[in-house]
């Protein structure tokens, strides 16, 4: 059932795209501020006893939910994972802003395609400024913030979608994403930001947890669709590193993207530490222009088909 769910998460996606602003995600939103406000006492501690309160309701009353479904029938709790997944998915909220900047880039249209970016990238980066880029630098980053969505939004709670109970898994995830960004949000530019009361520690730490194996998976997927050997050399290359320390779940996704695409897919500076090449990501990897665009696109969709695959292959297996 959960390979049958997700089939038709996507094609309703495909046919129905979910918008930005949505009631859902407007309600997340309310309850992660007033649970902060409520709750947030100036010390880190009330940070984990608001995480768990927060993300601990709503998963259980998914549970609930799901498995009063189930006890009507498996029909019922199909359309309950299928109404949970298209708000948890939202693949077309990140990918038609893309397809759009990639058209723009293409018709020579620069300054249209600037502008796309900076509404794009301020969806989770308020202070966001494009200055100057270059098209190969707008064609970069939109690469950037677009298999970053990709991972959170499709492969991420796919992973978990799979591993936990119906829709429990998926909510987990979504919800720890949300939180974390909600409670750690990024100063904007030239801000006089107060100094952090550590109270959205525990969300960002339990985030890097949850989404530590995904994040894994997520490169894997990448390296098996793309270039496997120039994956393997970047996500070799970023082990080394990661011995001294910490290696961000960012970091691994771009890197090994980077080398399955064959081009630059993190910033020069964050190249620079991990590999030999100051500037570049492993074995000389191009600069991106804006026809990369299209190749990431096409390594996204080559992972997700990769991933139905074999979850179809084991679901076959289950029933044999």
């Amino acid at each position: 059932m959960a390979w049958l769910a997700l089939l038709a998460t996507l094609l309703l996606e495909q046919a129905v795209a979910l918008p930005a602003r949505n009631p859902v995600y407007a309600l997340a939103a309310a309850l992660s501020d007033s649970t902060a406000r409520y709750l947030n006492a100036g010390r880190p501690r009330h940070g984990v006893y608001a995480w768990i309160t927060l993300v601990g309701v709503v998963v259980l009353l998914t549970a609930a939910v799901f498995y009063a479904a189930r006890s009507i029938h498996w029909a019922v709790a199909l359309v309950i994972d299928v109404a949970v997944l298209y708000f948890a998915f939202g693949f077309r909220q990140f990918s038609r802003p893309l397809t759009r900047i990639q058209a723009a880039l293409e018709g020579g249209d620069v300054s249209a395609a600037r502008q796309l970016l900076i509404d794009l990238k301020r969806r989770t980066d308020p202070g966001f400024r494009a200055g100057d880029l270059s098209p190969g630098e707008i064609a970069r980053q939109a690469i950037d913030i677009g298999l970053l969505q990709a991972h959170r939004h499709v492969f991420g709670v796919l992973f978990w979608f799979v591993v936990l109970p119906g829709p429990i898994g998926a909510v987990m995830y979504r919800m720890a994403a949300f939180v974390n960004r909600r409670w750690n949000p990024r100063p904007a530019v030239g801000s006089a930001a107060l100094p952090s009361d550590g109270f959205g520690r525990f969300a960002a730490a339990a985030f890097r947890v949850i989404d530590w194996v995904p994040a894994r998976l997520t490169a894997l997927g990448f390296a098996i669709v793309g270039d496997f050997e120039g994956a393997l050399y970047c996500w070799r290359r970023m082990a080394a590193v990661a011995r001294l320390q910490p290696l961000s779940s960012r970091l691994l996704i771009l890197g090994a993207a980077g080398g399955a695409l064959g081009f630059r897919v993190l910033t020069e500076s964050e190249s620079a530490p991990l590999f030999d090449e100051p500037g570049q990501e492993g074995a000389g990897l191009s600069e991106p222009d804006p026809s990369a665009m299209r190749s990431a696109v096409g390594l996204v969709w080559r992972a997700l088909v990769l991933w139905m695959i074999l979850l179809l292959l084991l679901t076959t297996a289950t029933f044999l």
